[in-house]
């Protein structure tokens, strides 16, 4: 999951996005801390003097925790139910309904938070 943003200047582009990955690891929601260490920056050049920044996580997870998920339900893949523990006594189920996530948009507000301190407008694609 990525957050990618173009400026025309190398060094206001690369500052910005040293800012984007810092504020994104101080938003991020830790439980074990692997998505917050997994927060990069990449910079590629485009089209010439155009400059083009990406922020964001490999860690699989990442798009369900920005973005929330939906209602949905939990089948087993490769046995014939679901096992886990509720308090304290394991419990078998064929399939459960998951009420799904609430988003915590880390990469949004950063990218949002650091636009507005530079004075950068934020346009989609």
């Amino acid at each position: 999951m990525n957050r990618t943003f173009s400026a025309t200047s190398r060094r206001e582009g690369d500052a910005a996005a040293r800012q984007v990955v810092a504020r994104a690891k101080v938003l991020a929601p830790v439980d074990t801390g692997r998505l917050r260490a997994s927060i990069r920056l990449e910079r590629r050049s485009v089209f010439g003097l155009r400059q083009r920044w990406t922020v964001g996580s490999d860690v699989e997870y990442a798009p369900m925790v920005n973005d929330g998920t939906r209602p949905h339900k939990i089948r087993p893949r490769t046995k014939k139910a679901l096992r886990f523990k509720v308090g304290g006594k394991v419990v078998f189920a064929r399939v459960v309904s998951h009420p799904g996530t609430r988003a915590r948009p880390f990469l949004d507000r950063a990218l949002r938070d650091v636009a507005r301190s530079r004075g950068y407008s934020i346009t989609q694609r």
